[in-house]
């Protein structure tokens, strides 16, 4: 790729640990032991259920989750059933990594137990502890449990489909609210990911896409594929985002968005009045020359000569050391040239100047809150823009574009108010 530079996407991801508890607690099967009776004591049955919510915890590379379990303990007696409801706490931790295809691979461990009631059948005269009965039964069954729970978690956590939708069905060229287009290319992408970690009701991680990116307004760009590297384990990615990149603006397109510009305006000194017809641009050394055919009284060209600039404290670009000649195609036309300059001149003046903050603040607009289904969301903004270096093609005006700013996906219980 060409005329690029390295930029760097940073993306906080954020999850509600409500949701996202609700989220995995939906993959955890709800009967964990199915009914059995312990060796030797076929007069009992005991079965194991998940209840209600877990309680998640993310550490590192790896969730933790306490998922509380109800036992249910049938005693036969000479007096009938003896039906008894113990609950506890089993531990569990999951620590996950992407291989190279962006295949996630889990390993799920149980971590412990706490029980909320040590479970003992009350008999009267004696009591029959049966804790270790129960939790012999989960050891014994706990690979198969461990196994269940991956499998399920690398099933829905699998982002390859998703990861192959976004790229396809990311716009190139994207449309802007001038009405033009910019392709962009962008041939690999390196990703980071830093440790997750907790905070306040939610459960955070950070990703780093960095690669070399160029962008093109009015002219589309060599057609390219996008590969996307699986990610690296970082001790930790920067919140902003930084932008690098060069934006080429083809010389068609500013001959579209200045013919518009002219013809907006009103060129009239003394009832002589003169129209924009047509608009060429092109390169003279690092100086944009900008031609119009003119009809009206003045029937002629105006050939207007400036070197583009970026003025960072206005944000805007600007033509500067701008020479401005009038030449006319008959005699009565000559004799306008003097007339007409100085009107010529005022309005042009009042054109060359292109603030970007509107830009800016539409695109600000327009990124403040994206939903989309199942709550997440994704929201960002643009803290700073500017454009260091400005040089004149032979066909395309090239800007240097330094853009930082923030960008964040989560998924959440419900909308956040902005």
């Amino acid at each position: 790729m060409t005329n690029s530079k390295n930029s760097k996407i940073n993306i906080l991801i954020s999850a509600d640990k409500e949701k996202l508890q609700q989220v995995i607690g939906e993959q955890l099967p709800v009967d964990l032991l199915n009914q059995f009776s312990p060796k030797g004591s076929k007069d009992i049955r005991i079965s194991v259920r998940r209840k209600g919510n877990i309680d998640l915890t993310a550490e590192n590379n790896s969730l933790k989750y306490e998922v509380p379990l109800e036992i249910f303990v049938q005693k036969d007696t000479m007096l009938g059933n003896v039906d008894v409801l113990f609950e506890m706490y089993l531990g569990f931790e999951t620590k996950f990594l992407f291989m190279d295809d962006w295949e996630l691979v889990t390993r799920t461990q149980m971590t412990g137990y706490q029980w909320v009631k040590k479970p003992e059948l009350d008999f009267g005269i004696f009591n029959i502890p049966i804790d270790k009965i129960i939790l012999d039964n989960i050891q014994s069954n706990k690979e198969s449990l461990c196994k269940e729970l991956d499998d399920k978690i690398r099933t829905t956590g699998d982002i390859r489909p998703m990861l192959s939708r976004f790229l396809l069905t990311l716009p190139n060229p994207i449309p802007t609210s001038a009405g033009g287009k910019v392709w962009w290319q962008c041939e690999t992408v390196k990703t980071s990911l830093s440790p997750l970690f907790e905070k306040d009701g939610f459960i955070y991680g950070k990703i780093a896409l960095e690669g070399a990116t160029a962008f093109s307004y009015g002219k589309a760009l060599e057609k390219s594929t996008t590969v996307l590297k699986s990610p690296n384990i970082v001790p930790d990615v920067e919140k902003e985002s930084h932008l690098q990149t060069y934006l080429s603006v083809n010389f068609r397109a500013i001959e579209t968005s200045a013919l518009t510009l002219l013809q907006k305006q009103n060129f009239e000194f003394k009832n002589q009045k003169v129209q924009v017809q047509s608009v060429r641009v092109e390169q003279v050394g690092q100086r944009l020359k900008v031609e119009a055919d003119l009809k009206g009284t003045f029937d002629g060209r105006m050939i207007l000569l400036g070197r583009p600039i970026f003025d960072s404290l206005k944000k805007e670009i600007q033509l500067k050391d701008v020479d401005l000649d009038l030449k006319g195609n008959n005699f009565s036309s000559k004799m306008m040239v003097v007339f007409l300059r100085k009107i010529v001149e005022e309005k042009i003046s009042s054109i060359l100047n292109f603030p970007i903050q509107n830009s800016i603040d539409f695109a600000n607009q327009q990124v403040k809150h994206i939903p989309f289904m199942d709550g997440l969301f994704a929201k960002g903004k643009i803290n700073m823009v500017d454009i260091p270096q400005l040089e004149v093609q032979h066909d395309a005006l090239i800007l240097s574009l330094s853009v930082k700013g923030y960008l964040q996906l989560g998924l959440e219980n419900v909308n956040p108010v902005i």
